[in-house]
């Protein structure tokens, strides 16, 4: 009787050309996060300072949300909208697909070569599942991913939607620091 197979889950041990690609697909869920980011601000009317400490660190969820309330709010086309709730649904799918190589564990058969993502959940039972991937299908989700930012990059600059770059604001003397150094100083 043969024991589990055994997997190598060391990532150093992960083929390049498989690295190089979830980089690619990392980067490019990058930018598309940058550009949704910068949807919010825009339909929100605030420049893209203002729009990064509003977006940063938000869940993608709440970000969502607050694109599709604010759009409601902003854009009277409801064609737009329509387009927009289309980009949306997209984005959010590029997203999963993001996740699935983001934080799946991946493994490699050390016996045939072959790559495979490790997907576990713990939703009132644990299970996991073991499913091949391969560069090729990181290489078209990596584009997948890209397509679907600049399909939003195109909505807002169409729309007249992109936030605008703020004048030069100083704030250095508004920091934490800066200000308790005031303080010390005050008589």
């Amino acid at each position: 009787m043969t024991g589990p197979k055994e997997y190598d889950f060391d990532p150093y041990n992960l083929p390049s050309d498989l690295l190089h690609a979830i980089g690619l697909l990392i980067a490019s869920s990058g930018q598309t996060e940058d550009i949704f980011e910068s949807a919010v601000a825009g339909c929100l009317g605030l420049d893209v300072e203002c729009g990064l400490a509003a977006t940063t660190h938000i869940s993608m969820l709440l970000r969502v949300s607050v694109l599709k309330s604010a759009a409601e709010i902003r854009i009277d086309d409801l064609d737009a909208l329509d387009e927009l709730d289309e980009i949306i649904e997209v984005i959010e799918d590029a997203f999963s697909k993001r996740n699935a190589v983001a934080h799946n564990l991946l493994c490699r058969d050390p016996i045939s070569g072959s790559v495979f993502s490790v997907k576990e959940v713990a939703r009132t039972s644990v299970q996991a599942e073991v499913h091949p991937i391969s560069v090729d299908e990181i290489r078209r989700d990596a584009g997948f991913i890209y397509d679907a930012g600049m399909e939003l990059f195109g909505f807002l600059k169409a729309h007249l939607l992109n936030p605008s770059f703020p004048e030069t604001r100083p704030r250095g003397h508004k920091s934490k620091a800066a200000r308790k150094a005031r303080h010390k100083n005050r008589p």
